[in-house]
């Protein structure tokens, strides 16, 4: 059977012949008829020759093709490896493509035979970080969460950027996990830690830092163990700017105080009694505690309308015991006295009073010269909530 290019070719000889012999007219009308074929089987040869430039290339555009350009292999840390559940194939290391950006970083794929299976995912932006690649120094495929899927960590050296260490290389550590797709997710947030917490990086640390977690967290207290399986499974921590630890209550069990990014998200204490984590929202962000008194009070406010709202933390739960409003009678025309302040008018629990009352009743259940609030300026990241709750004493 004749194909592609040689049926075409075949085509276009027989309708040469034909209308040379049929028509009997001259070159020019042979000519016009056949030209559609001709583009067709020109137009057939340059594709062909643009898949075979971009496969050779590395770019294409094809499912499970490379996405960012590479450099010649790495033979001393490309292996012939069984990744579960992929089976056996090619884990390729590449040389940076620093043709077009000297701080191109290097690239990693998952090959078997001539198919590119999956390229892992780089850690910056278009795979061009701030500093320049060294060398990889050590791979390993191992299953660190015991999912029964392989992972792989990789241990990678950089020069720094500037400074009088710039010719200096050191290392950094990557944490990919596998899935059941046979993908490679990067763990951002524990390549960070372990790269943070490590003196010497090297693939056995980066495995005992591992462990050491792993070992930490078999010994953790019950009401850890529910806050970092509350941390691990929340959905609402993107809307976080940040995270610190409380002492609400006068037991040895802290709360976690999650600040959310704008007033509307506003504050959650999260709290743990009876055996499991209650969640308790506040308004807006600002609130203030007296530690190991088991109070908290909620003031906040905006727009000359303002409240301080105590609560008391019992069974896990913050309950209502006292609330006081104040703010402008009328906020779009807001009266002032004799010394400048605005004139508010102010109740407590209900019932109206002048501003040194309203003061004297707040003080009577919640002695502010006690509070405490958290550090807005000094908030931690989620991965370093989960640390703080594993090192606790």
């Amino acid at each position: 059977m004749i194909k592609g290019k040689g049926f075409l070719s075949a085509v276009l000889m027989c309708l040469v012949l034909c209308g040379c012999s049929l028509t009997g007219g001259s070159s020019e009308s042979v000519k016009a008829e056949i030209t559609p074929l001709e583009e067709a089987a020109e137009q057939e040869m340059v594709e062909g020759d643009e898949q075979q430039s971009q496969q050779e290339n590395g770019t294409s555009n094809e499912e499970g093709g490379a996405e960012n350009p590479k450099g010649e292999r790495i033979e001393d840390q490309t292996f012939d490896v069984n990744l579960r559940p992929l089976g056996q194939v090619t884990f390729a290391s590449y040389e940076p493509q620093t043709s077009e950006n000297p701080l191109a970083d290097v690239v990693f794929q998952i090959e078997k035979g001539e198919q590119v299976l999956c390229q892992l995912p780089g850690v910056s932006e278009g795979n061009v970080g701030l500093e320049m690649f060294d060398r990889v120094e050590a791979v390993s495929f191992t299953d660190y969460n015991e999912d029964n899927y392989d992972d792989i960590i990789i241990i990678i050296s950089y020069y720094f950027g500037a400074g009088p260490q710039a010719a200096q290389p050191h290392s950094s550590v990557r944490y990919y996990e596998g899935t059941a797709e046979g993908n490679f997710i990067y763990q951002k947030e524990m390549s960070e830690a372990a790269g943070s917490a490590l003196t010497t990086i090297t693939a056995e640390s980066a495995k005992d830092f591992i462990g050491a977690g792993k070992a930490a967290q078999e010994e953790l207290e019950p009401w850890q163990q529910a806050y970092l399986d509350y941390l691990a499974n929340e959905c609402v921590s993107e809307i976080n700017q940040g995270y610190e630890l409380i002492q609400l209550s006068d037991n040895e069990i802290p709360q976690i105080a999650e600040v959310g990014y704008d007033e509307a998200t506003g504050c959650r204490i999260v709290c743990y009694a009876d055996g499991k984590v209650h969640v308790n929202q506040t308004n807006r962000l600002y609130f203030s505690y007296i530690p190991g008194e088991n109070l908290l009070c909620n003031s906040e406010g905006n727009m000359d309308y303002y409240y301080d709202l105590v609560y008391q933390l019992s069974g896990g739960e913050l309950i209502p015991v006292a609330s006081g409003y104040y703010g402008a009678e009328d906020n779009s025309n807001v009266q002032f006295d004799g010394e400048g302040n605005p004139v508010y008018q102010y109740e407590w629990n209900g019932v109206k009073m002048s501003r040194e009352e309203y003061q004297k009743e707040l003080s009577r259940v919640y002695d502010e010269s006690k509070a405490v609030t958290y550090n807005y300026d000094g908030l931690h990241s989620l991965e370093e909530m989960k640390q703080m709750i594993e090192n606790y004493l």
